[in-house]
């Protein structure tokens, strides 16, 4: 078992300026919202706009690549994790998100350290260290972040499954994809018999008459 601040250098977190009640537009610098990494995925538009009046930090700037962590929500929201596949340029970093800062070289893969936080035993753990007398608005310190515990293989082994964790939902997605085409083709395919057994019916006493 290693702890997380064994294996990365630092988490920091950013800046909450009072900001304006609106997203920020693409050539404008804007602050992220607790939003958008509440829900393990990482969501851009979850961000308010800079005033002109004051500097932007951007030293604070999200990119792609880097690991998110909330700091502050409801307990089941404390300690989400997002990865940022792709984002726009000049958001950044707020007070209530960590930014994890990686060891190089990185004794871990940041897609294993995304999903490994997310087991059932590192919820535990997190929730178990979450703080605040407001239901709604519970936080998580640096340090209960750094010292949550789990098992670390060698980083090749990581990799591996990471990967095979990666196929197995390609192959789901895809699953999915093709019961959701078997299920519109069987209700087509029942929806073209009744109305064929309809227009059988609607001859058969055309045929009788012929006869």
């Amino acid at each position: 078992m290693v702890k997380m601040g064994d294996v990365i250098a630092d988490l920091e977190n950013g800046w909450s300026p009072n900001c304006l009640g609106r997203m920020a537009e693409p050539e404008e610098w804007g602050v992220l919202k607790l939003g958008a990494v509440s829900f393990g995925t990482f969501n851009e538009t979850e961000n308010k706009a800079l005033p002109k009046h004051l500097k932007p930090r951007p030293y604070l700037e999200v990119k792609t690549g880097q690991i998110l962590i909330s700091r502050a929500n409801v307990t089941r929201l404390v300690g989400t994790i997002t990865l940022i596949g792709e984002t726009r340029d000049r958001l950044m970093l707020c007070d209530k998100i960590f930014r994890v800062v990686p060891m190089d070289p990185a004794p871990i893969d940041p897609v294993f350290l995304t999903e490994v936080l997310r087991l059932s035993d590192l919820r535990r753990q997190i929730e178990s260290k979450v703080t605040g007398t407001s239901p709604t608005m519970k936080n998580i310190s640096k340090p209960a972040l750094l010292g949550l515990t789990f098992p670390l293989p060698p980083l090749p082994e990581q990799q591996k499954m990471v990967q095979a964790l990666t196929d197995a939902r390609t192959s789901g997605v895809q699953k999915r994809e093709d019961a959701v085409q078997a299920r519109a083709q069987a209700w087509a395919n029942f929806e073209a018999a009744v109305y064929a057994a309809e227009d059988v019916q609607d001859a058969a006493p055309l045929i009788a008459a012929a006869s």
